[in-house]
């Protein structure tokens, strides 16, 4: 048996409730929807409950409206973290404007399969993402009860790529982080000493704060797997740390994060990434250096050059996923076989 309404809520329609934008329908398994404005009379909405419900008898479930449930469950807005949500987000447009207005049980393997020959003819990466997004979804929907068929995307293959970026040689390097520094962009070569001293990626360098500043060394916590590693103190590590720290410290506003812009606020991605890209582009254009680099391109460099475990430097989950990073050949010892043959 349902919860008792409030007496002054008595009069309205059943899974109808007040929120701050007004009356929005509310029921378990089906999408929540705003139907009327907050200055709306009873009347008002007793007929728009009335219209919205002629509506779903209308209405097929669709994948789009699968794709909506998901993103308001727990599984989504709880469990997933914030950044990989932005990702989630950007690959559903995509599988949205394909598939979004078939009923999921209607989108089968074949259908699937045409869509990765389509998309990863020319962008083989992000059709592998979206048939990933494509696949958690339909399952999350066949766990739940919103879908009867199994997940589509089982039986049709990823598209082999090669790996991302490339390896940045030490001239490079520095020769970069000469030029930014000659431009006053000291916290971006602090970032890129933290980034390739720690094989770190940009969103865990720019979320660094004093707290992570240990006894023994640096703490990093990634973003993407929540892996927390102690980067232990090295001569410089601690003079790209401190002198970031010491950094900026005119501004009127300073927050405790280690990379912070000319205000003393963290610095976003967006304006971290805006100063990088004009800078590659005018490093590249004096002759500084010879070819452009991403920043996440000193995590391959860092991995590259680290010579143990680069699985635990790095705090991949897998040693393949360590070893994409790692572009250096492996050195293999040669026999040294002796011709005893006559000549």
């Amino acid at each position: 048996m349902g919860r008792r309404r409030n007496p002054e809520n008595a009069w309205m329609p059943p899974h109808v409730a007040r929120y701050k934008n007004g009356y929005r329908f509310r029921k378990h398994g089906e999408p929540t929807k705003h139907i009327a404005s907050p200055d709306a009379s009873q009347a008002e909405v007793w007929v728009a409950y009335e219209k919205y419900l002629a509506g779903l008898v209308q209405k097929t479930f669709t994948f789009a409206d699968l794709v909506e449930l998901y993103f308001a469950s727990p599984q989504y807005t709880k469990h997933i973290k914030p950044q990989t949500q932005k990702d989630y987000y950007r690959y559903s447009q995509r599988i949205l404007a394909v598939f979004g207005e078939m009923k999921p049980d209607n989108i089968t393997s074949p259908l699937v399969q045409m869509f990765m020959d389509a998309r990863g003819a020319e962008y083989p990466t992000s059709a592998n993402r979206e048939r990933t997004f494509l696949g958690i979804v339909m399952k999350w929907g066949k766990a739940r009860g919103f879908v009867k068929i199994e997940d589509p995307t089982a039986v049709v293959k990823t598209i082999k790529v090669k790996p991302g970026g490339r390896y940045v040689e030490d001239w490079e390097y520095q020769a970069f982080w000469q030029w930014l520094g000659d431009r006053g962009h000291v916290m971006h070569q602090c970032a890129m000493e933290i980034s390739y001293l720690c094989a770190a990626r940009q969103q865990d360098v720019l979320a660094l704060t004093r707290a992570d500043i240990q006894e023994d060394g640096l703490l990093i916590v990634q973003a993407k797997t929540g892996k927390a590693q102690l980067k232990l103190w090295s001569s410089a590590l601690k003079e790209a740390v401190d002198r970031a720290v010491a950094t900026n410290t005119e501004a009127q506003i300073q927050t405790t994060h280690i990379i912070r812009s000319r205000v003393g606020r963290a610095c976003t991605r967006t304006g971290f990434n805006a100063i990088w890209l004009r800078e590659q582009r005018g490093a590249l254009a004096s002759g500084a250096i010879k070819q452009r680099f991403r920043f996440h391109d000193l995590k391959i460099k860092a991995a590259s050059d680290f010579e143990g475990d680069v699985q635990k430097f790095t705090g991949h989950k897998t040693r393949s996923m360590a070893e994409r990073y790692n572009r250096t050949a492996d050195r293999v010892v040669s026999l040294n076989h002796v011709n005893t043959k006559n000549s």
